[in-house]
């Protein structure tokens, strides 16, 4: 859906203790300003008044001289009159010969104006209205639980149009707003989104260039809880009294979820969903298994691609890179926390191939006569061909690899 995107889950997203965290409802500044590049101008949702310069420090809250309002499309300050921005106005229709507005927190809703006074208001009912548009548009209204302070619902409404910018999920994705409010996105196939250049770029491998990944901020009231995030394995939130804040293990390590604290990827007892490709050094990986621990990702830029299966009777060594018996699996999984608690899955004998009724004569005997002929002999003239040589220009084909799933192999060749 090209249209409004709806920010129920990503603009609560909250950052690390480096940054201050500036929040306007729903709307995290402080996040959203790790996903464009430093100098970009956000909007504010509570003023017309002020906009927010994102810098490598976090946003700096700027504001307009008086009788301006902020342009966040043209990232400027301009007349009053001359802007359409409704947030913490008092009179809404002010300076408007004819046309709608948005009703404040609300995403469906609309007042008529009519030189400068307002006429009359509505509804799009499960639809956007969408001031840009003037108009209700096809996409669906997400109408979020009444909270505290002021709702934004289209992260287009703050971010200014016909520039690229990260998204806090997915290195390889990018967004992209255009003039009339619509979204649109987009995942480079080969490499990660750069937000500092604002292009798709260099392998990752799953560090992203801006400063967070993940973790929907909600509400919280045990200071010093923490939890592991869905998303990332190397990212954990805590609890600050109010809301879940994304805290970030160092480099190379997960968060426990058994002991609550960061340690080394391989020895960490991750969240099921999260990427373990991050930070993964081999192509292949295990998925998280405490069943049988035969699922594994084939890591892309450090993001896991589809979940692959062994065959039936082997398992997934992500120390040898390929599929091996089961044999080996109870020893794999407690060392190797991936797959703690994992066993091999039940196996039934074959059936007897011998009939359980069939009884033995005692009365039969052996051939006493039956011999060896001792004159058996292997054909002497038999000779191996000692003019056959190896073709010296046969050559192995260095790209070839080995599927994992291969029962015959037990490693992959990069």
């Amino acid at each position: 859906m090209s249209g409004i995107y709806l920010l129920a889950c990503i603009l609560c997203l909250a950052v690390g203790s480096s940054l201050g965290v500036i929040l306007e409802g729903n709307y995290n500044v402080t996040s959203v300003c790790t996903l464009v590049k430093a100098g970009t101008q956000l909007g504010s949702i509570e003023s017309c008044d002020y906009y927010y310069v994102c810098t490598p420090n976090g946003p700096v809250q700027t504001y307009c001289q008086a009788g301006y309002a902020y342009d966040y499309k043209a990232q400027t300050c301009s007349p009053s009159s001359q802007v359409q921005c409704y947030y913490g106005v008092q009179e809404p229709c002010s300076g408007i010969t004819e046309g709608w507005v948005p009703v404040e927190n609300t995403c469906n809703q609309w007042i008529y104006c009519k030189n400068g006074v307002a006429g009359g208001r509505g509804s799009c009912g499960e639809l956007t209205f969408s001031a840009q548009l003037q108009r209700c548009t096809e996409d669906k209204c997400d109408i979020l639980a009444q909270g505290d302070g002021v709702t934004l619902n289209n992260i287009c409404q703050v971010v200014p149009p016909n520039i690229y910018f990260g998204d806090p999920y997915n290195c390889t994705k990018y967004q992209y707003c255009y003039p009339d409010g619509t979204y649109a996105s987009g995942t480079c196939t080969t490499s990660a989104f750069i937000v500092s250049s604002q292009r798709c770029g260099y392998d990752t491998n799953g560090a992203c260039d801006r400063i967070q990944q993940g973790g929907v901020s909600e509400s919280c009231d045990t200071v010093g809880k923490a939890r592991s995030d869905p998303n990332v394995c190397g990212s954990y939130q805590v609890c600050n009294g109010k809301t879940f804040e994304l805290k970030n293990c160092p480099s190379g390590q997960y968060f426990d979820v058994k002991t609550s604290t960061c340690l080394p990827r391989q020895s960490a007892v991750t969240d099921p969903s999260c990427n373990r490709c991050q930070y993964a050094t081999t192509q292949f990986v295990n998925a998280i298994s405490n069943d049988n621990c035969n699922t594994y990702y084939h890591c892309n830029n450090g993001v896991n691609g589809n979940v692959t299966s062994c065959p039936a009777d082997y398992f997934f060594n992500e120390l040898q890179q390929g599929c091996v018996p089961y044999a080996g699996l109870q020893n794999y999984g407690s060392v190797y926390p991936a797959c703690a608690g994992a066993t091999a899955p039940a196996t039934t004998a074959a059936p007897s191939t011998t009939d359980p009724n069939a009884t033995t004569d005692p009365n039969a005997t052996t051939d006493p006569n039956a011999t060896t002929d001792p004159n058996a002999t292997t054909d002497p003239n038999a000779t191996t061909d000692p003019n056959a040589t190896t073709d010296p220009n046969a050559t192995t084909d260095p790209n070839a690899t080995t599927d994992p799933n291969a029962t015959t192999a037990t490693t992959i060749e990069e």
